[in-house]
């Protein structure tokens, strides 16, 4: 087997243990949950986690830095692309709209169960955060110099927008009145309207 076959079946793996223990933390809780439980859950024996994760504390930080550290890399990446500020900004919230959606229970492990998290795990976090604020901030104040965006203070804003987003995770339900795309949509507009986009 090739190093590069090796790899790529070992994220599948680490993919796989982290939805599933995201989901029993979600529904349990992280202290209520045991190796044990997550093992059964994938018909698995311990061992098996071992091969990927030093223990639960190191599966939590895996679920909480999974949605983090592709926000912060999604920001950077629309924040770097073409396109008018409006334009990228509208694509940013969108994007992570979506994501949040999708990823909505490793987000709700990450709010509730953030205080047990190990040092270093809780870093990396804070990073994530600061990579992400710093590259909407960066926008904002692009879109203003150039006249797109109107903002009194772009460190609120920023903050704005971010609750806004992420805190879609509490409310947004599967099966509902509306797909995630159509969500996407409306706060994409809503973050134009509050920036005032075009004057």
């Amino acid at each position: 087997m090739s190093i590069q076959i090796r790899d790529e079946l070992a994220q599948v793996a680490r993919a796989k243990i982290l939805d599933v223990a995201s989901e029993l933390f979600f529904r349990n809780g992280f202290t209520q949950t045991t190796i044990q439980d997550i093992a059964d859950a994938l018909g698995v024996g311990k061992p098996f986690l071992y091969n990927y994760f030093s223990g639960k504390a190191d599966i939590l930080a895996g679920v909480a830095g999974r949605t983090t550290a592709f926000a912060a890399a999604m920001a950077r990446d629309v924040v770097s692309g073409e396109g008018a500020p409006s334009q990228r900004l509208s694509r940013l919230v969108y994007e992570l709209t979506l994501s949040v959606i999708e990823g909505r229970t490793y987000l709700g492990v990450m709010f509730r169960e953030e205080k047990h998290l190990p040092d270093a795990a809780a870093r990396a976090l804070g990073d994530n955060r600061r990579a992400f604020n710093a590259a909407l901030r960066q926008l904002l104040e692009e879109g203003a110099a150039a006249g797109e965006f109107a903002v009194e203070d772009p460190g609120v804003v920023t903050e704005g927008l971010t609750g806004m987003t992420t805190w879609i995770f509490s409310w947004y339900r599967p099966g509902g009145r509306l797909p995630p795309e159509a969500v996407a949509g409306q706060m994409a507009r809503m973050a134009l309207q509050l920036v005032r986009a075009g004057g």
